[in-house]
Formats: structure tokens, C-alpha cells, sequence
């Protein structure tokens, strides 16, 4: 990513110069900066495939309620930007031509959500190294969050008429809930339940 990283640092050396701060603050700034330009970049990749594809409309819908629950429940990241475009090229058009071609009736589709239900109940939520959910308090909050949202969604699903999006819906719900649960941080190489080896 060396168009990035030169985006980035000429950035930081313009905060530097028009701002009052301290080194420390500065790589804090930086990395923030890298983040940003290295998520939109992921993002363009995706979507500019998507619209080739024909399926901008639905890849925008799988990813929105991906990342609402997401919020939420968190879950392990990939290991590279690499890793992390072909996870959302299986994740998000993975989703979207499933839901396309395998079309799920009502009962299939409150089977895979009592499934996240129970996934989301015993893994949720599931902090990273760099975001150890220390507070049990907010631990307790985010689960009955996660627990909420999917209900919400699941209610969706059972209102609405249109079979792509309730498949969309159910698919990205699904998904989430994989993602947070130990095999997956185990696939990733990831370490589980981080805030237990923080020392308070």
C-alpha cells in the first residue's frame, strides 16, 4: 500500500506543522489516518467489483447489516490487507449470490437465526487484542445489544416479501455471528476473550 502510506504521512507531517503536537500523538494521528485510508480502500475494491458485477445494491445491503450487528457483537479481523479484501469478497458477494440463487423459505430462515441467536448469546461480544472489552459492565451491555439486533432483524425478515433481502439479511446475521465465535479467531490465528489477560 505505498500510495497510502504516502498518504498518510504527508497528512500527519501537515497536522505536525499547522498543530501543536507531541510525537506520541502524532503516531496516534498516523495510524489513524492509515486505518481510514486502508478501510476505503478495501471498500472501493469491493464495491467498484460489485458494480461491474451488477450487484452494488445488494453487496451495500449485505455489508450495512453486517457492520450494525458487527458494532455490537465485534469479532476477529484479518491478519493483512490481503486477507481482508478476499474475506469481504466471500463475506459480502459470497452473500450476495447466495441469496440470489438459493432462495430460503421462512422456516430455514428462523433456524439460521435461532443458530445466531445461540452463537450470539454464548460468544458475543468478542474483543480483539487491540480492543480488550475489560468492563464487565460493557461486556453485559454490548451482548444484550447483539442479542437485540438480531431479534430486530429476524422481525424484518419475517415482515417483509422480497426473498433476496430477507436471504441478504439472514445471510449477513449468520455470518457475524460465525465470526465471533473461537473457531474463527482460531482459523485467523487470533487470541479469544483478550480481556482476561489484562491485569486490573
Amino acid at each position: 500500500m505505498i500510495v497510502t502510506d504516502k498518504l498518510t504521512k504527508k497528512l500527519t507531517n501537515f497536522i505536525g506543522e499547522t498543530l501543536s503536537k507531541s510525537d506520541e500523538d502524532l503516531e496516534k494521528i498516523e495510524y489513524g489516518i492509515k486505518v481510514i485510508f486502508l478501510n476505503l480502500f478495501k471498500m472501493i475494491i469491493l464495491f467498484s467489483t460489485a458494480y461491474i458485477l451488477g450487484v452494488f445494491k445488494y453487496t451495500l445491503i449485505a455489508l450495512i447489516i453486517f457492520a450494525i450487528f458487527r458494532t455490537f457483537a465485534s469479532g476477529a479481523h484479518a491478519n493483512s490487507s490481503l486477507q481482508c479484501i478476499i474475506l469481504n469478497y466471500v463475506l459480502f458477494l459470497g452473500n450476495v449470490y447466495v441469496s440470489m440463487y438459493f432462495p430460503l423459505n421462512k422456516l430455514y430462515i428462523s433456524l439460521i437465526f435461532i443458530i445466531s441467536l445461540i452463537l450470539t448469546y454464548f460468544y458475543a461480544p468478542a474483543d480483539t487484542a487491540d480492543r480488550p472489552l475489560v468492563s464487565t459492565k460493557l461486556r453485559k451491555s454490548l451482548k444484550i445489544k447483539s442479542l437485540l439486533v438480531v431479534i430486530f432483524f429476524y422481525i424484518i425478515c419475517m415482515i417483509i416479501k422480497n426473498d433476496i433481502y430477507m436471504n441478504l439479511i439472514t445471510f449477513s446475521i449468520l455470518e457475524e455471528a460465525l465470526v465471533i465465535t473461537p473457531v474463527s479467531y482460531k482459523i485467523l490465528g487470533k487470541t479469544y476473550n483478550n480481556y482476561e489477560n489484562i491485569q486490573l
